[in-house]
Parts: C-alpha cells; structure tokens; sequence
C-alpha cells in the first residue's frame, strides 16, 4: 500500500509518496505561478499534473498501488465557483491585502462578545477569506450574484477529485466563520456568503470515497484509490511530528513561524494571541501561536544579497561570524526590518541576527501557547527543522530539548499519517511511534 500526499503550501507546492511504514518513497516540488497573490484555477490544475506526472515517472510500479490520497494546506486561499462550478474568480491567497479598508466593518466581528468563545479565533482579520468577500460583494456585486459555491484551495482540490463540495474542521476553524465544537457554520462570521454555498465540515482523516473515475484516470491512479480528508498543514506538520498527545508541542520555522500544542480539551484561558481549532477525533484541539516573523527574513535579506548564496552557506557564514550582531526587527515587507544593518556587518552577522530574532519570536509564542507550564521537548518541522546550527540556537534560547525528524517532510507525513489512520494502519499514536523517527536531539547547553 502507498499513500499520496499533496502540501499546498502558500508558495510552494510538494507532493510526495509513503510507503505503509511511512517511509517517503518519492517528492516533488513545484512552484504555483502567482501573479499578485492570485492563481488561476486551471493554473492550479495543472501545477499539480506536472508535479503528479514527473513523481509517476520515477515510481511506476508503486504508483499502481495508491491506495489513498490526502494533503496538507494552506488557510483562507479561496475561489467563488458559479452555478456549473466554473471558476469566478482566481484563487485569492489569503496574503492579499484587499480588505484592509474594511478594517472597522471586521473589527465589529471581532467584538462580539461571543466571537472568541464560538471561533477560537483572536481576531477577525483582512487575511481571511471571509474577509476578502465582503470587499468582492462591494466592488465586484455583479460576480458576487453570480456565485454559488465558496471554496478554499484544498476544498477546490476535494471538490475537483471527489465531486464533493466539503472542507476539513481545522480549515473551518481558521474562518472566523465557524463554530470549533459543533463544526456548523456561524452566520456573524460570514455576513456576505449565503449558508448554502459554503461546504460541509469535516474532521482531519474522514474518508469520502473513492476518486471520480476520470480524474483516477488523469492521474494515472487505481480506480479504487481513496480521497482522506487531510488538514491544515500547520496541524499536518503536528502530526507528522509525532505530536499528537496532550501538551506536546512543534514548531514549524518556514514561510510563517508557528507553535502548535495538542490538547484533549477546549481551553477557556488562552493568551490574546493564540489561535484554537478542531483537531483529528471529537474533543480534540490545536492551540496555535504563530507569525511572520519566520524563515522568510532569511529569504528576504538572502534575495537582496548579489550572489543569491545558499542557506547553507549563509549558515555556515553565521557559524563563523565575529560578535557584534545587529538587532533585526520583525518581519516587515518593506525590509525595514534590517535597518540596523550596517555597512560593517557581515553577511554571517547578519544571518546570525536574524535567526537570534526569529528564535526570539518563537520563545515568546511558547511562552502565549504554554504559559508557565514549558514542554519537555519541541518537535521542529518546516525549512528550518534542517538546520542544526539553528536549532541548537533555539535548544539554548528557550533552555528546552529540540528534536528534528527524519522524515525531511513531516507536514506531508502528517497528511500520509491521517491516510493510514482512515486505511486501517493504526491509530495517531500508534503511527506515531513507528512512522515519527527522530533524527536528531538538541539539548540546552
């Protein structure tokens, strides 16, 4: 038995192939061709039939036995289908800033008295799809009153594989639209999208059947394979992690920087910064925490940089680097986050400063996420899990043990994981100790 996984990343897709060990047999990267935080549907499609039919070729004879499909997302990226379920819109990534000038119609949502109890959410923000459609119905009314169907990205994907219109509870919980315990729809949160558009919710690992015969056809899949419901890829990294018992933590350091804790219970005394959401089976939930203060600082000064050199070389620069870093600040889009750099900074220095920054941030967000109640250890996933310099840095900052995984991609595993859970491979736990191998441990110095 295979499983297959697709990780629709914010700008990075990945899709890769298990075996029934959880061993990663095949993957595949590949970039969506965004165009202003907008990608076209068909676009969409066929990003992922390139990626598909390249890993097909390296793997022939186990692509003839997947038995299962699942993935990993992204949040609040979405599209408006109209009635043939012809695409409306592009799919509008959730880092687009349209709503900004809605900010006090959001701010009403966000002070409901009920709004944090109902959502689990801290606030209701411009980056969220539901958001995002109030500025349509404003501005685009005519598309507006064509729509029928509202879907996220990896609903989008169900949709195109299943025929199926659903969306998965942690992605439901990131609306702002959602009721986290009952995991109905909550009208305050969507004030513009009529109930029967949106899609019905369910939970991380349900299984909707087997594939539209002629979308198995297109992938080159057996007609048997099965669609897993998968989840948000912050909660697949958890999962894929091994972290899925109550009061372990991972953290995720790529194109955001998260803290995720896994717990049997709804939490009512939560910090003003942290996100709650349904997890895998009834009564369970994530607690998050996370920013852009994130390996996408590194990025950011790595692209300004003539030579473009690589992450590697950029660590080991900081390796070797003389004292005197600078104060990096937070993640801003208009680089002024290094405006403390100065001409007699190295390039070493400078990495040095900005890792010292984004391990910072995540010691703050654990302190958010767990109070005075620390972890005995933090399980790392995202870019950043594969750089031992660093995660050394953050084992000596936060004085916790920090464990990196073998499997180079742990959100697609978590998505794999909840496949073979539903195929009847074991429970979470269970795949846990035999699929989440540690591959290093960074103890406090």
């Amino acid at each position: 038995m295979h499983l297959l996984t697709f990780d629709l990343g914010s700008t990075l897709y990945k899709v890769a192939l298990f075996d029934d060990g959880g061993r990663s047999i095949a993957l595949e990267r590949i970039s969506p061709p965004l165009v202003n935080n907008e990608l076209a549907a068909d676009a969409f499609k066929k990003t992922l039939l390139s990626a598909v039919a390249t890993l097909r070729k390296r793997v022939p004879e186990a692509w003839n036995d997947i038995a299962a499909i699942s993935f990993a997302t992204q949040a609040n990226s979405f599209l408006l289908l109209g009635g043939d379920d012809r695409p409306l819109t592009n799919i509008i990534s959730w880092m687009d800033g349209r709503a900004a000038e809605l900010a006090d119609d959001l701010k009403t949502i966000s002070d409901r008295p009920d709004f944090r109890g109902v959502t689990g959410m801290p606030r209701f923000t411009i980056n969220l799809g539901m958001a995002k459609t109030m500025w349509l119905r404003k501005h685009e009314p005519e598309l507006f009153q064509r729509a029928k169907r509202f879907c996220y990205i990896s609903d989008f994907l169900t949709l195109w594989l299943t025929g199926l219109h659903r969306t998965e509870a942690g992605i439901a919980g990131l609306s702002g639209a959602c009721n986290i315990q009952s995991l109905q729809w909550w009208k305050p949160g969507h004030p513009d999208v009529p109930e029967n558009w949106l899609p019905k919710v369910e939970r991380a690992g349900a299984d909707l059947g087997m594939l539209l015969p002629d979308v198995a056809d297109i992938f080159g899949l057996p007609r048997n394979c099965r669609f897993i419901v998968g989840s948000l890829d912050q909660y697949c990294g958890a999962v894929g992690t091994g972290t899925v018992n109550p009061g372990a933590v991972c953290e995720t350091t790529g194109t955001v920087l998260a803290a995720v804790r896994c717990s049997d219970h709804l939490e009512t005394n939560l910090a003003p910064d942290v996100y709650q959401g349904p997890a895998f089976d009834p009564g369970w939930f994530f607690q998050m925490s996370f920013s852009s203060t994130s390996a996408n600082l590194l990025e950011e000064y790595r692209s300004s940089l003539k030579d473009h050199p690589t992450f590697q070389s950029l660590t080991r620069q900081a390796e070797s680097a003389p004292p005197g870093d600078p104060v990096i600040a937070s993640f801003d889009r208009d680089l002024s986050s290094f405006r403390n750099v100065q001409p007699h900074h190295t390039s070493g220095q400078v990495v040095r400063g900005i890792m010292r920054c984004v391990t910072q941030a995540l010691a703050q967000q654990l302190g958010h996420l767990c109070g005075d109640q620390p972890p005995v250890e933090i399980r790392s996933a995202g870019g950043g899990a594969r750089n031992d310099y660093w995660l050394q840095m953050k084992a000596d900052t936060l004085q916790i043990p920090f464990v990196a995984m073998e499997c180079e991609e742990p959100t697609s595993l978590g998505a794999a994981m909840l496949a073979a859970r539903a195929m009847g491979l074991g429970s979470l736990p269970e795949l846990s100790k035999r699929w989440c191998r540690p591959r290093a441990r960074f103890m406090p110095r």
